[in-house]
């Protein structure tokens, strides 16, 4: 049966208030957005205001609407590491929030804390050495082509040694001579200006991720070989640290480069040993 004229206008005036309730959606959007869009506009001014000579690496505005709490992620381009500092909204006024964890302060106290032990280290060793810090500041890894057992227990005995205003993650990589000039040439701030590495990096292994990730391409080009982790040993089994007659060139045959690495904490005694080899 044809629709009537009535129904036919009853029909067109839904249509009418459906595109019109839509009209109005997509106008609220475009509001909120703009609107959004100023506020993030004044949390970068109020970032760059409080942190003049650090750079906004990410704003992260989470998933609403019109953001409540914005995050600010910044890069220390003087002591090179991400830090976090959060902004909640006052009106259409980014306010300062309570210091973070991963805060510049509470990260540079961990840096400080870090340069007061490396400064030590030439009292435990006479081999060159480069440093990388882990993602978070809360330690270091001492890259080395020094592989004596015991030049290497020495080196990290006097690391632990340290009264450190925190405990910090220290640790020793032995790479041969190769390897160092490739992790030497490597560009840190690849890891260390990375967000997600640098920020949500609690399930990494530190050193791993600092001495392999930042020169991971280059390592791929110059060995063209594969990373094996041969062993992890608890050396509170082996209190003497790692024996006179160690050698990591042992583990496989098919090794053409050992790494050793050591890892463990200022105050503590206690150690892990790790062993890799890289194979073709």
């Amino acid at each position: 049966m044809p629709l009537t004229a009535e129904q036919k206008k009853h029909n067109a005036n839904i249509i009418k208030a459906l595109l019109l309730i839509l009209a109005g959606l997509v106008i609220s959007l475009f509001v909120y957005r703009f609107f959004a869009k100023n506020y993030l506009q004044r949390v970068r001014k109020a970032a760059a205001s409080d942190y003049p000579d650090a750079e906004l690496v990410q704003l992260d505005e989470g998933a609403s609407l019109f953001p409540s709490r914005v995050r600010a992620v910044m890069w220390d381009p003087e002591y090179s590491f991400l830090f976090v500092q959060d902004y909640r909204r006052e009106g259409m006024t980014p306010k300062a929030e309570p210091e973070h964890p991963d805060s510049r302060a509470r990260r540079l106290q961990y840096r400080e804390a870090c340069d007061n032990c490396i400064m030590r280290i030439p009292e435990y060793t006479d081999s060159h050495y480069l440093i990388r810090y882990d993602t978070d500041m809360h330690g270091f890894t001492v890259i080395t082509s020094e592989s004596a057992p015991d030049a290497l227990n020495r080196l990290m005995n006097g690391l632990q040694s340290q009264k450190t205003a925190y405990a910090l993650r220290i640790g020793i990589m032995s790479c041969p001579d190769a390897l160092c000039k490739i992790i030497g040439e490597s560009e840190p701030e690849t890891v260390l200006k990375n967000p997600r590495l640098a920020i949500e990096c609690g399930d990494m292994q530190q050193g791993e991720v600092m001495v392999l990730r930042s020169c991971a391409d280059a390592l791929k080009q110059a060995i063209a070989g594969d990373w094996h982790n041969s062993l992890e040993v608890d050396l509170s089994d082996l209190p003497d640290g790692i024996p006179a007659d160690y050698s990591a060139e042992s583990d496989n045959p098919e090794c053409l480069y050992a790494v050793t690495e050591l890892e463990g904490i200022t105050g503590q005694k206690t150690a892990l040993l790790r062993r890799f080899c890289i194979t073709r």
